[in-house]
């Protein structure tokens, strides 16, 4: 998995690099560009406008790319994309702002990190609880408890997983 340190660090510093690894699909690389994170990954709205929100609020964070014409590209790691499609997710079962959704899950962050690091877990699953679970909670509560808050989560991760059919994709047989 890509890792970045800061805003402007290069991750893909060799362009043919980039080029590469854009040939595969999302899935088995691990990083999608913002086309992909607004057209077929993330279910909610979600704009170039909201990522960008996403990252000052110190969400998510986006590793960076040289392109060959020259310039960069912005990728998100996958665990980073898994987190957005949580926020959003508690947005629209919430009906709060953004902000407000992203200080929720800043009261146990560590719990978010686990729920996401832990997505292989939900190869297979075709569920998605979001709702079920959302109504089980009030929006008050589901803001303001780490346990209902986390479980919310999971099936945001659950379904997301699902939905996109992660780990299902067939690796090019040079990898195997």
């Amino acid at each position: 998995m890509l890792t970045t340190q800061s805003r402007s660090d290069f991750t893909l510093r060799e362009p043919s690099a980039l080029g590469a690894l854009l040939v595969y699909d999302w899935r088995m690389r691990g990083v999608l560009t913002d086309a992909e994170v607004m057209d077929e990954a993330i279910d909610q709205p979600v704009t170039t406008g909201v990522l960008r929100h996403l990252q000052r609020l110190g969400q998510i964070r986006a590793v960076h790319g040289v392109r060959s014409q020259g310039g960069r590209m912005r990728l998100w790691p996958l665990a980073d994309v898994l987190k957005a499609q949580a926020v959003l997710d508690l947005r629209a079962a919430s009906g709060t702002r953004l902000a407000s959704c992203v200080d929720a899950f800043s009261l146990c962050p560590e719990l978010l990190v686990e729920v996401v690091e832990d997505w292989e877990r939900h190869i297979g699953s075709e569920r998605d609880r979001r709702s079920k679970v959302a109504l089980a909670a009030d929006a008050s509560t589901l803001m303001a408890d780490c346990t209902a808050l986390m479980g919310f989560a999971e099936a945001s991760v659950e379904a997301f997983v699902g939905r996109n059919r992660l780990g299902l994709a067939e690796r090019p047989t040079f990898l195997l």
